[in-house]
Order: C-alpha cells, then sequence, then structure tokens
C-alpha cells in the first residue's frame, strides 16, 4: 500500500472555510470568526471559521477574556484520497462468487473483499468473475467459491494522503479503481481514477492576507472564493472573477465591522469583544501609522456592543504580549512571520511586541542564531525580526541576510546584524515599503 509521512486535516467539501494567514495574530483569528458569522447571518450556508495554525498569546488573551473558542484547526487543504472515495458495499472473503456477481448487477465495477476486522484482503472484478463462470467446473462446485478464491491484489491509498503527492503512480496503473482505507488498514471506500484527476476542492474565503506564500498549506490547490484584507496586493489568479476586498485601513475587523453596520447586524457581544482585539491589536491601540479614522468609528462601534472601554481595554491587550523571556527563540520567531518576494530575492520579516526594548539583550545572540537556521533552510536573501516596544513606539531589528543588503539598509547601524528602526512600529506600512525600495532597484 502507498503510504505518505504528510498527514493533513480533513476538511468537507461541502463547507466553505473562512481562514486566516499561517501564525495567525490577534486580527486574523477575530476577522474569521467575525465574517463567517456575518456570511451566516447575510444568508449564506455551511460557512465556518477556521485558522491555518496556533493563535498567539494575545489572540488567546483576547479569546479567554471574551469567553469564545478559537476557530477550527486546518493544517492543510489539498484534496485526500477520502475527499474522493466512495463508501461501497463489500463481500467477506468467505461469502460465495453470486454474493459479488449481485453487487456487479447494481454497476459496481470492482467488489471490495472485506474481512472480519473491516480490512480488505483483495478486489474482486469484472473479469475475474468471468473467468470462473466460465471455468470447466461443476456449476454447483463453481458458484459455492469463495470470493477470496478469486480476490484480486489490491491498490490501496490511505485516506488522508494527499493526491497530488501520488499522481504519477495513479498515471502509471492499469487499474480505475482504487480502495481507500484508514491509517490503520480499515476499509473506507473505492475511488475512481476520474474522480482522483479531478478531486473536490476545498473552499476558501481568505481574511487578513491575500498572498498564497502566508496562506494554509496547499491553498494552490483549493478553491478560493473571495478575499477580504488590508495588505499589498500578491494574490494569486483565480480561474474565475471573485469578490476581492482590499482596503487602507489597519485592521480587517474594521472590515468586518462596516459590513456588518451596512446590513445593520448587531454582532454579540462577545464577537464584538473579539473584533475590537482584532483593531487595538494591529493597529498598537490607533499609535500604528496604519491607523485610520475608520478603525477608530470601528472598534467605537464595537466597543458600545461589547460594553468595554476601547483604550482601557487596549491597554491590556497589548500587555498581553508575553514578550521574549517566556519563548523559545523558535516560537519567537515563527508566531508572526510573514514572507514577500521582493524581485528577485524571498525575504521573511517577523514580528515580537514587548512591553520594554530592555528585554532584547538577554535573548539577542539566540534570536540571531535562529534567524541564521532559518535563512539557510528556507534559502532566503534577508530574514528579520521586528522588536516593537508597544509603550514607547519604538522598535529594533534583528536581521541575518546577504551581507550587500544588510549594509544596504538606509537604519541606524546598532551591530552589523542589529538596528534601530527608531519610530517604526508597522511591519506592513514602514518597514516593508523601505526593504523593497531597497531590493527592487536595480543593483
Amino acid at each position: 500500500m502507498v503510504t505518505t509521512k504528510d498527514r493533513h486535516d480533513r476538511w468537507d467539501p461541502k463547507m466553505t472555510y473562512v481562514i486566516g494567514h499561517r501564525r495567525p495574530d490577534t486580527d486574523a483569528i477575530a476577522s474569521a470568526l467575525g465574517y463567517a458569522w456575518y456570511l451566516r447571518e447575510i444568508g449564506q450556508e455551511n460557512i465556518m471559521a477556521a485558522r491555518a495554525g496556533q493563535p498567539g498569546e494575545q489572540a488567546m488573551f483576547a479569546l479567554k477574556r471574551f469567553e469564545l473558542q478559537p476557530p477550527l484547526l486546518l493544517t492543510g487543504v489539498a484534496p485526500t484520497f477520502g475527499h474522493a472515495a466512495k463508501p461501497q458495499p463489500s463481500v467477506s472473503p468467505n461469502d460465495p462468487l453470486p454474493a459479488a456477481m449481485a453487487r456487479v448487477a447494481e454497476g459496481d465495477r470492482v467488489i471490495p473483499v472485506v474481512d472480519e476486522q473491516g480490512k480488505p484482503s483483495g478486489v474482486v472484478t469484472s473479469l475475474a468473475l468471468a473467468r470462473a463462470y466460465t471455468a470447466p467446473m461443476n456449476v454447483t462446485l463453481m458458484l459455492a467459491q469463495p470470493c477470496q478464491s478469486i480476490a484480486e491484489t489490491p491498490v490501496a491509498f490511505a485516506e488522508r494522503d494527499r493526491i497530488s503527492d501520488h499522481r504519477n503512480a495513479l498515471l502509471r496503473s492499469e487499474t480505475d479503481d482504487f480502495l481507500v482505507v484508514t491509517e490503520t488498514g480499515q476499509y473506507v471506500g473505492v475511488a475512481t481514477r476520474r474522480v482522483i484527476l479531478e478531486p473536490p476542492r476545498a473552499r476558501l474565503i481568505l481574511v487578513d492576507h491575500n498572498e498564497l506564500s502566508q496562506a494554509i498549506a496547499d491553498a494552490d490547490e483549493a478553491e478560493i472564493i473571495a478575499v477580504l484584507d488590508h495588505h499589498r496586493l500578491g494574490n494569486a489568479p483565480t480561474a474565475i472573477p471573485i469578490p476581492f476586498v482590499v482596503e487602507p485601513v489597519g485592521s480587517t475587523c474594521t472590515l468586518v465591522a462596516e459590513h456588518c453596520q451596512v446590513h445593520r447586524l448587531e454582532p454579540p457581544a462577545a464577537l464584538a469583544g473579539m473584533m475590537l482585539s482584532g483593531i487595538l491589536s494591529d493597529t498598537l491601540v490607533f499609535r500604528s501609522p496604519t491607523a485610520t479614522e475608520r478603525d477608530r468609528q470601528a472598534a467605537g462601534w464595537l466597543a458600545e456592543w461589547a460594553h468595554v472601554d476601547a483604550l482601557q481595554y487596549g491597554e491590556e491587550l497589548l500587555r498581553a504580549s508575553p514578550g521574549l523571556a517566556a519563548r523559545s527563540a523558535e516560537d519567537i520567531l515563527d508566531t508572526d512571520r510573514k514572507s514577500y518576494q521582493m524581485g528577485e530575492y524571498t525575504v521573511s520579516i517577523g514580528q515580537v511586541e514587548v512591553t520594554s526594548l530592555a528585554e532584547l539583550p538577554e535573548h539577542r545572540a539566540a534570536l540571531l542564531a535562529a534567524l541564521q537556521e532559518r535563512r539557510e533552510r528556507e534559502n532566503l536573501a534577508l530574514i528579520g525580526l521586528m522588536v516593537t516596544d508597544v509603550v514607547m513606539g519604538r522598535s529594533r531589528m534583528l536581521c541575518q541576510g546577504d551581507p550587500w543588503i544588510l549594509t544596504a539598509l538606509p537604519f541606524t547601524h546598532i551591530t552589523d546584524t542589529e538596528f534601530d528602526l527608531e519610530d517604526m512600529v508597522s511591519r506592513k506600512k514602514q518597514l516593508v515599503p523601505v526593504l523593497m525600495a531597497v531590493l527592487e532597484e536595480p543593483r
């Protein structure tokens, strides 16, 4: 039996998932919950909020504060053999041949032979039955033969295996029908070549991102049916036109709140509080240059429904960030890290919020080592960690990268790998444009 080491959660082809980016921050979690609720309220069916990773400490604080559960975790959305399998009646090894013939009469091309433990021991094909029925043998004896006696060895795949991992093997196979089994070998159903080569695809609505490099694993094998975002464009092409909303505000939750206002929808207090958290987090309680008047108005509206003071709660939320001491260097780098294509260079920038830059010296060496490990593993031209003091509104950046890039960065050099970003606090609006100007300029 063919297997693969890559395992992915089973998504439901009947559902549409509203999902944020990998390494979800507070806005990604809150906007997925809020937009899924909004879509259900306006009449769309089978809508579910989802997430592409573990929420950060700040998002977990907000979820706990407003007594909400995180969205459903999906680790990948590739079509699997389980999605292509159709339950089909089987026969027992000791059943006589007429039991298999009855299935052929119902239109089945192959009949799984499944033992008492639920595991397939072979398949009976129409050709095998024809051979048995035309063999020179007493008719009574021929009909009494057990199905196992003419069963052939099946081609089987695990239900959670990605179809794309086995496409070449499928094209080389001479059979058109494949058994699908669980990881422990129990029979699930039969998948035909036609369905396997054109399997159902996951339906995704992307929130708080529009680039495949930041999307859930295997998003390129899914059907993206809508986007709601506030970042730069970097979207993949779609087969048909889709609703694509990207606006220059500080938070995706602002856009969700505005949709609710247009339709005169009143979010439950807990959900309003969570969406308020998304706005306050992404705008650093309106200190970030990404903050707009629309964000302030949306936050005020949500605060009324959540029954909280927005500014007071915002300070509480920012201080819920765990800083540097409570986590490993790897966790700090990956909790909020995004990748970008800048000209011919691949760049990855993480951001961590602290309440004092005095935390940085103790962790500098470990963070730089982790940055270098990821740079080599991911073949990056530049990787950086933006360390932002949310109280004072200042940032430092630790970097590993090509020497000429580090030299060209137009920031105050503290060391060859550490830079003073002064009052920069926004990766999206302040840091990324500067990096793009450096890396996209002809050398």
